[in-house]
């Protein structure tokens, strides 16, 4: 009765399963390609080369750099020391040379043309200038004369 029940529990759980499998085992292991290998080794050692390489490198720029570094602290260092104690030569003054830049030059050339350019024209300055001040000296005069003010009509007013 034991193997009737082991026999049942075993039929129903082949039931359940809606897989398809195989039953024949499988007992050769895929063989890889011999030159497919032997290229993915290659390159790996290419790549672990080109890698030690690239260290080095970084390396010697490391020490490159801490050098240029050292020289900088130790050309500051002298600098310090020249200051601290400065040497008790006397040097003849130099004479400061005052010449001006391009932009310079050009700010001051415009300057002069825009003056020579008020001075041709200060003839028309002066007539808008006397224009601009008689109408304000006749204004008193028109101000006294008597103003006329039209009647309101009464009624409908127009749009206008």
């Amino acid at each position: 009765m034991a193997d009737a029940q082991t026999a049942d529990t075993t039929q129903q759980v082949v039931d359940t399963t809606q897989q398809v499998t195989s039953q024949i085992p499988i007992t050769s292991v895929s063989q890889k390609n011999p030159k497919r290998v032997a290229a993915g080794k290659a390159i790996a050692e290419k790549r672990r080369q080109a890698r030690e390489e690239q260290n080095k490198k970084l390396a010697e720029a490391n020490a490159v750099m801490a050098k240029e570094e050292l020289r900088k602290a130790e050309v500051k260092a002298r600098k310090a020391e020249a200051v601290v104690d400065p040497p008790v030569v006397m040097e003849a003054p130099v004479a400061a040379e005052s010449t001006l830049t391009t932009t310079q030059w050009l700010s001051v050339a415009s300057i002069i043309v825009f003056l020579a350019a008020i001075y041709y024209k200060r003839e028309e300055i002066k007539g808008t200038i006397a224009k601009i001040k008689a109408p304000l000296a006749k204004a008193p005069a028109i101000a006294n004369e008597p103003v006329l003010i039209a009647p309101k009509k009464k009624g409908i007013r127009s749009m206008d």
